[in-house]
């Protein structure tokens, strides 16, 4: 008899937990968005393979248990439109959002245009943001938690160190605190942008670079006493002109660096790139803790890339891949294979609106320039026809991927440059091709999907002001 009331007891208990399980799959998908600021995924990309000793366990987990694709680039290369681009699915010309931001026009346009987070709220979501905005607005639009701090800079000397910590604090919090309602949340940090200020800080002869006593020379020990980075591959391919605006200040502050300064900065910037990592793992073991790992969508992404010593250059805006290419990794258990790896589909900041919409089962709002690529995130095998083509800008030039090649266009200083790059046969981008008769018809090619693209836009290849 006893044996009998426990066997009630067991399948009592059984049906709970089923009853439980059925009640969250049925409810909508939480979703949470992580953005770095100028990560490049030649320094790490969720693979775990890694030549210069750098550590990354938190995005590693996250594409070991999702999918990665490896062909996403940034459609504005630059903090502020390409954030803008990503919350509103726009390219910089339809959003307002270029080189130059009009802060009036955008904050009365930010409260009209469609953006991800209305489109979430207006789904019955609880919308919350933390950390760097940057994005005229467009970012914060219907988010109503901020956590302790709001900030909306570019980001100086060390801030991202500084706060990045905290952001990561409120949005635990606040994944703690959220039982009512699917919720999504950004959680945006600043780092590892404080690259940026390594070499000229905004305090006159004090850098983030001057904290950190390590990795100066051979001599003195680095992370986990392993040898320093290596320079990249293509640290001595000179940059082609028409590529860069060669005579911004921050190009002058690293022509003439020698090897050992090199390698310091290098140092620096794994170093932000692995903080920025422990944060986002805090926030993966939090969420699995909370019991919410299986019905909540987490997309990692960054705004741009980071040049990182590739042709003796630093910081972002150029084509080429170290600073135009973007990490996009995807976790949803209960829909998305694990460890997938798309190296085929070409995909854009503008696309991460639409396809997050998508995934969370919300309308996508009309008239934006993105598409989803929930397709291609759910059957990773299909034919990537539909996204066989990128466009990204500049505040001097063009670009467009397609096939194995890169087409860029620029006004730099007056003078128009055109550049062609066979990026799986030179992935250093060391040759320009645009004079090499073997790829006339590539080139007809990229010429005649800029200018159509540039027509149907209604936009033009601006000169640099």
């Amino acid at each position: 008899m006893k044996k009998l009331n426990w066997l009630f007891i067991f399948f009592g208990l059984l049906s709970l937990v089923s009853c439980e399980t059925k009640k969250s799959i049925d409810q909508p998908p939480n979703v949470i968005l992580i953005i770095s600021d100028q990560w490049s995924t030649k320094v790490s990309d969720g693979s775990g393979n890694y030549d210069n000793g750098i550590v990354t366990p938190g995005i590693d987990l996250l594409a070991k248990q999702g999918i990665s694709f490896k062909q996403a680039y940034s459609t504005y290369p630059l903090c502020t439109p390409a954030r803008a681009s990503l919350f509103t699915g726009l390219y910089s010309h339809n959003n307002d959002v270029g080189f130059n931001l009009k802060k009036d026009s955008i904050l009365a346009r930010a409260k009209l245009t469609p953006t991800l987070g209305k489109s979430f709220k207006e789904a019955g979501y609880n919308v919350a943001y933390f950390g760097k905005e940057h994005a005229g607005g467009y970012g914060y639009a219907s988010a109503t938690e901020f956590g302790s701090m709001t900030h909306s800079n570019g980001g100086m000397l060390a801030e991202g160190s500084a706060y990045d910590p905290i952001f990561t604090e409120d949005a635990i919090k606040y994944i703690k605190d959220q039982k009512d309602k699917p919720f999504f949340m950004t959680l945006s940090l600043i780092n590892p942008h404080d690259i940026c200020r390594v070499l000229g800080g905004k305090v006159q002869g004090a850098t983030f670079a001057d904290a950190i006593h390590f990795a100066r020379n051979d001599d003195e020990p680095y992370l986990r006493f392993q040898p320093r980075p290596d320079l990249p591959s293509n640290h001595e391919v000179a940059y082609e002109k028409g590529m860069i605006l060669h005579e911004d200040f921050m190009y002058k502050e690293v022509f003439g660096l020698n090897e050992d300064q090199w390698k310091r900065f290098i140092s620096t910037y794994q170093l932000l790139i692995e903080n920025t990592d422990r944060l986002i793992g805090l926030l993966l073991d939090n969420l699995k803790e909370q019991g919410l790992e299986e019905n909540t969508i987490v997309m990692f992404t960054t705004d741009h890339g980071e040049m990182a010593g590739s042709h003796k250059l630093i910081a972002k805006t150029t084509f080429y891949e170290e600073s135009s290419k973007i990490p996009v990794i995807i976790r949803y258990p209960q829909e998305i294979k694990q460890s997938i790896t798309n190296s085929d589909a070409l995909v854009s900041t503008i696309d991460i609106m639409p396809t997050l919409l998508d995934l969370a089962g919300v309308e996508i709002p009309k008239g934006i320039d993105g598409r989803s690529f929930k397709k291609q995130i759910l059957e990773s095998e299909l034919s990537t026809n539909e996204f066989d083509i990128v466009f990204s800008q500049n505040q001097f030039g063009r670009m467009v991927r397609y096939d194995q090649f890169k087409y860029v266009r620029s006004v730099v200083y007056g003078i128009t440059y055109e550049i062609l790059y066979d990026i799986d046969n030179d992935p250093n981008e060391s040759k320009n091709l645009i004079d090499d008769p073997k790829f006339k018809n590539q080139l007809t090619k990229g010429r005649k999907l800029l200018d159509d693209w540039l027509v149907n836009e209604g936009t033009e290849l601006i000169v640099e002001r």
